[in-house]
């Protein structure tokens, strides 16, 4: 007999085996000992999680000869008939080949005829979301009035895509990802029944890069055991599958903590010289950073919320005390944003290096959780005594490399601190005269607002406010320059220019009269004589 994959070897018999999906197989078995079946049925959920393993038992279950527990008895003609895929009341369809309309229809014509050799004729469809518009409209009204034997399992990955006319006339069962805890469980068990010896962390990182898929941890357990035989080691699992040990990823972090540039450039160069995945590299660094999050901000049980060897925790225990809170949230930030952007890079490396180097320094950076790291960088300078006994010139590129955090002042204050107020009345000229110089000044300190001003004049001086024409063209914009920011800047820069308390207020110029009897004149007189069939505007 040819080998056979571990996911199909142990794929579960009955509702029991099931792990992790109590809340769907125990109402399912109490309907299988009450016979209230439904016609139609919904099991949603992510791979690996048992959606077709769960309708399989199901199917055996409604068919059994002799069941009395809601289970399947599995030895009975009808099951074992079903086990071997030779019951033909039993049929499975995949959507994503058998989508067409055609397809359904020739489903519902199977459908009329009673079952041969069970009680019930069952219908597992397959990532039904697949199937067309047309598909679905057609299998609308036999999954709403089926015959009393039928019984559909539509099984999806993509809920949402399924119309609601289809989720109304089923009942729903949304399966849950296997928790890490259940998964090591079965794969401790499967491996002691095969004869395995193996490392409980080589399990964990098989069940790290499987993402709570049951089926994804035995494909890989099946794929290490290929090469390490009846032995499996850390080794074996980090060669074959590619993934990369967290205490590599916990020295990198490391690394970059303490701003170490070339340590961590050629902790990437080595990972990627032992062949591994960048991007599963990458998916470990995210994690990595998520973990450490947790213990940074659950004090206690965080081990409860991370699912790795004490030995992992504890390096994480010790990397945590010498990084911020900001600091891990702006590097997930900037690694979720890469995992993004990599997926349509031409050279991963480069981008995945660039992405380092702005981990390590935050200062090429011009953002809020740049800004952030940098300040509690210069607070817990202070905090440790070491700017107070700096000299003049350290504590002058101290603060320096603290850029753009500065001392929050308005133009307001700027004004009442710079400006020397003369005691003379000023006019509509004064205003006039320093004018050029106040567009000039705009155009090099405020180059986004320039424009709007550009060919604007003051027009009147009513005490201390100044009206200021402003072209028609740039009537939309008005609202740029009376925001408080951008009205405390222009206050105070005419202010200083005049010499005397100034407020500026906008109105808009009126647009020139044309001259209507010279062009339009002109096409309306030569086209009188088609006034009645041309409508001229």
């Amino acid at each position: 007999m040819s080998y056979q994959a571990l996911y199909r070897q142990w794929r579960p018999l009955d509702f029991d085996e099931i792990i992790g999906q109590d809340h769907i197989t125990s109402p399912l078995k109490n309907q299988i000992t009450s016979k209230t079946y439904g016609h139609a049925y919904i099991f949603s959920g992510t791979r690996g999680t048992g959606k077709t393993s769960t309708a399989k038992i199901f199917a055996r279950a409604v068919n059994c000869l002799d069941n009395t527990t809601g289970n399947p008895c599995n030895v009975c003609e009808n099951c074992l008939s079903i086990l071997e895929d030779q019951f033909i009341d039993v049929v499975e369809m995949d959507a994503a080949s058998n989508n067409s309309v055609d397809d359904i229809r020739e489903l519902r014509e199977h459908v009329k005829f009673a079952p041969s050799k069970g009680k019930y004729k069952v219908y597992i469809i397959d990532e039904v979301h697949m199937l067309s518009q047309g598909a679905f409209n057609a299998l609308l009204k036999t999954l709403e009035e089926p015959p009393e034997y039928v019984i559909f399992i539509l099984a999806t990955t993509e809920a949402q895509k399924i119309p609601a006319t289809i989720l109304s006339r089923c009942q729903r069962f949304d399966f849950k990802r296997i928790s890490y805890e259940n998964i090591l469980k079965r794969l401790e068990y499967i491996c002691k029944k095969i004869d395995v010896e193996y490392e409980t962390e080589a399990l964990k990182l098989i069940i790290q890069k499987s993402d709570g898929a049951v089926r994804d941890s035995l494909s890989s357990l099946d794929q290490c055991l290929s090469v390490g035989g009846n032995h499996l080691t850390i080794e074996n699992v980090v060669d074959v599958l590619g993934v990369v040990e967290k205490t590599q990823i916990v020295l990198l972090v490391q690394f970059l903590t303490t701003k170490q540039t070339s340590e961590s450039l050629m902790t990437v160069d080595n990972v990627l010289r032992q062949g591994k995945d960048l991007n599963q590299f990458l998916n470990g660094l995210i994690e990595v950073y998520r973990d450490l999050l947790i213990v940074k901000m659950v004090e206690n049980n965080y081990d409860a919320l991370i699912n790795a060897s004490d030995e992992y925790i504890q390096s994480l225990v010790d990397v945590v005390g010498s990084i911020t809170p900001t600091q891990i949230t702006r590097s997930l930030d900037l690694l979720i944003e890469l995992s993004k952007s990599m997926k349509y890079s031409q050279n991963k490396r480069i981008v995945f290096e660039a992405t380092i180097i702005k981990l390590i320094n935050p200062e090429v950076e011009v953002n809020y959780d740049a800004m952030m790291e940098r300040i509690e960088k210069i607070e817990k300078t202070i905090a440790s005594g070491q700017l107070v006994k700096a000299t003049p010139r350290v504590i002058k590129e101290a603060v320096e490399s603290a850029e753009p955090v500065k001392p929050v002042v308005t133009e307001a204050q700027k004004v009442e601190e710079f400006i020397e107020f003369t005691d003379q009345d000023i006019s509509l000229e004064n205003v006039k005269s320093i004018w050029q110089t106040f567009i000039e000044t705009l155009k090099s300190e405020k180059k986004g607002i320039h424009p709007i001003l550009e060919n604007s004049e003051p027009i009147l001086l009513k005490g201390n406010r100044c009206i200021v024409s402003v072209t028609p063209e740039n009537k939309m914009f008005l609202g740029l320059l009376v925001n408080v920011s951008n009205t405390e800047y222009l206050n105070g820069l005419a202010s200083k220019l005049v010499k005397k308390s100034l407020t500026l207020d906008y109105e808009v110029a009126a647009e020139p009269v044309e001259n209507k009897d010279s062009e339009e004149a002109q096409i309306m007189d030569y086209f009188k004589d088609y006034k009645n069939v041309l409508e001229i505007k």
